[in-house]
């Protein structure tokens, strides 16, 4: 049984992404060792983030990190400096301010990372099922495909989270979009609209985001922030109600569909179970529980946890004590959401139109307290203090 330096549990854009730091840094010539079950040959997802311009963060200037934002900028699909918000009380744009809202489609994610990876000979890649991980004295083990693997860390992204106990809030982002051509111009390219709340909310969150591709071109897609899934039949009836009643297209064409599930749970992730295995992805926690992004938070985790191991030998990614409070924060707002105590699309309305800019930066975990509570101040006071006082019973009393 040969052993590895590090084996990548799972090969999705968690694992493709730390193979490709890891490939980029002066560890690219340990044995390392990519399991994943299928072939990442098909646009099977969409990315969707915001982020800085072109100057670091506030914890990458802090800390003297260099600036990290050109790692896939090469293969970005589309990139606005201007979206389009449809809420309650406003409809039009919105500035970002120092940040962009990029688009990164999933099969260029894969064919890019992957013919990187193919220049190191040291880096293998198997297609195989992942039966178990364990720990063990001498490394984190794997079983694939009945096969035996051993490395000195297993980075796993396959471990599932529970999302069934009651002390958490256990909502699901679920969504199904479609890439359609119209017969008429109806896109302006230039602007995305990121939330559309012009669709029957029953009661849950529900919007609609348009991405256009050009004049005639756009993903549009219906998304839910609730506990429940629905059937196809349903997400098709929304998605096409609104492309009907709102984007007046003329006869259209479907040429692709895309459909997905994120949970938006504050469970409690760990990140490092064990001495020889980490978890990374939404296995480790790094999707935010309160928006379901996933992509740039896994990105700088990950560019972290390289960076460590190169310097001490070790993955441990240490998080200031300070910024446990974004977790409170998720937590509260899933508890609004959960409970019904204020109309999401009031809620969404009100952050982004009355917070310009600084909502991103929140959003990102990189405002001061003060900043925060400036945020807090433009949201309904009574639903959020009920829910505070929820969530400390949920957690504490349990």
């Amino acid at each position: 049984m040969k052993k590895y330096d590090f084996i990548i549990a799972g090969g999705g854009m968690a694992g493709l992404s730390l193979a490709y730091y890891l490939s980029q840094s002066p560890l690219r010539n340990r044995s390392i060792l990519i399991l994943e079950r299928e072939a990442k040959t098909s646009n099977d997802r969409t990315w969707c983030f915001w982020e800085r311009k072109n100057e670091p963060s506030r914890s990458e200037h802090e800390s003297g990190m260099a600036s990290r934002l050109t790692h896939f900028e090469s293969i970005l699909f589309r990139t606005w400096d201007i979206v389009s918000f449809h809420g309650t009380t406003y409809a039009g744009p919105i500035d970002m301010g120092a940040y962009q809202y990029k688009m990164l489609r999933g099969i260029d994610f894969y064919e890019f990372v992957q013919q990187e990876l193919a220049k190191h000979p040291s880096i293998e890649r198997k297609q195989a099922t992942i039966n178990r991980i364990k720990d063990t004295p001498q490394g984190g083990f794997v079983i694939a495909d009945d096969e035996p693997y051993i490395a000195d860390y297993v980075f796993d992204s396959t471990f599932l989270l529970k999302l069934d106990q009651p002390e958490n809030h256990n909502l699901l982002q679920h969504f199904k979009g479609w890439v359609i051509k119209t017969e008429h111009i109806c896109f302006d390219p230039q602007r995305p609209e990121i939330m559309d709340f012009r669709v029957a909310q029953h009661g849950d969150c529900r919007f609609i985001y348009v991405l256009p591709f050009d004049e005639q071109t756009a993903l549009v897609e219906f998304t839910l922030f609730n506990d429940k899934l629905l059937t196809d039949d349903e997400y098709e009836v929304e998605l096409r109600q609104y492309i009907d009643q709102f984007l007046n297209p003329g006869a259209y064409q479907i040429s692709e569909t895309e459909h997905g599930v994120i949970p938006m749970s504050d469970e409690a992730a760990s990140e490092i179970p064990s001495d020889h295995i980490v978890r990374i992805g939404t296995s480790g926690g790094y999707t935010k529980a309160s928006t379901g992004y996933t992509f740039q938070r896994t990105q700088r985790y990950l560019r972290t946890i390289v960076e460590n191991l190169v310097k001490t030998g070790k993955p441990h990614r240490p998080a200031p004590w300070f910024a446990r409070r974004f977790k409170l924060y998720d937590s509260i707002f899933l508890n609004v959401l959960e409970k019904h105590r204020h109309p999401a699309d009031d809620l969404f309305t009100r952050v982004y139109t009355e917070n310009p800019g600084r909502v991103f930066t929140f959003l990102d975990e990189e405002t001061s307290f003060v900043e925060e509570v400036r945020l807090f101040t433009t949201m309904p006071f009574m639903p959020f203090l009920s829910a505070f006082f929820n969530v400390l019973r949920r957690k504490i009393v349990g």
